[in-house]
């Protein structure tokens, strides 16, 4: 995977958010089948043991003990026993979304890998299934992390560098569009400047871009002129007005309001907690 295509996924993962289904731990029936569907959500099963197959886009898979399946929303899926020996699997059902898209739409994601130590995936499957079952107000949100956690695991350590953009996303306007954006980002960029560089009209922009992100073209400059300015405020001594210019705000008193909006402190404090002295 080139450095180009890890920029970009990192900026769509920043986007991503998720939501729980069901998470449980069985051994299924001999009963356990089902035609191939158009599916409207993702799947992941940890197999313990056992034996079966699972088809993804008519394509049969047949899992064994110590596999992780990644089933993408979208795909054509079902599922079938082969034998006495069910599958016994720790399994979730969830969502998972860029903006308003599934993130199956932007990357290609290995459908199955063999766990060498599968010991941190078994944990988290039981802290989700835990959660999943919990009568605690805030165990969804215990969920979600540790779904989060789940799919980092999977997509950043165990999958490596099998993960890559899809063709379609490689090539969209919308990635031109968040590279112009960042090399130009300590100049001034209106809707309308955005809109002339994508050849589109301002109001669809901003919901194309929306959709896609889930806020708007200007929400998300401001969140990337927020992240450059900390790393300014930490490395160097410029002062706050400089460092304002210098990633495109118009005036100081804007960019601090921004930026303690964003992060809960003004520019001068969070640069007398982070500053680092070289």
């Amino acid at each position: 995977m080139s450095k180009s295509q890890d920029k970009m996924i990192s900026k769509y993962m920043s986007y991503l958010r998720v939501n729980l289904i069901i998470s449980a731990y069985n051994q299924v029936p001999l009963s356990w089948k089902d035609t191939q569907n158009n599916l409207g959500y993702c799947k992941m099963y940890f197999i313990e043991k056992g034996y079966g197959v699972v088809y993804i886009d008519d394509i049969a898979y047949y899992p064994k003990a110590g596999d992780l399946m990644f089933i993408p929303e979208g795909c054509t899926h079902g599922y079938s026993t082969i034998g006495p020996k069910t599958y016994t699997k720790h399994w979730c059902h969830f969502n998972a979304y860029i903006g308003s898209i599934p993130i199956s739409d932007f990357l290609d994601i290995p459908y199955i890998k063999t766990i060498k130590n599968p010991q941190k995936i078994i944990s988290l499957f039981e802290d989700l299934t835990a959660y999943y079952n919990s009568d605690n107000p805030f165990s969804p949100l215990n969920a979600q992390a540790t779904l989060m956690q789940l799919l980092s695991t999977y997509f950043s350590e165990i999958c490596k560098n099998d993960i890559t953009l899809k063709t379609q996303m490689t090539d969209t306007k919308l990635n031109l569009l968040l590279d112009f954006i960042e090399k130009n980002l300590h100049n001034k960029i209106t809707i309308n400047v955005l809109a002339d560089y994508m050849n589109l009209h301002p109001n669809y922009l901003i919901r194309l871009f929306t959709s896609t992100f889930g806020l708007s073209p200007m929400e998300y400059i401001n969140r990337l002129r927020i992240e450059r300015a900390k790393e300014l405020l930490t490395i160097n001594n410029e002062s706050i007005k400089l460092i304002s210019e210098l990633v495109g705000f118009s005036t100081p008193y804007y960019f601090s309001l921004v930026f303690k909006k964003q992060t809960g402190l003004s520019p001068k404090q969070y640069r007398q907690l982070t500053y680092k002295k070289i």
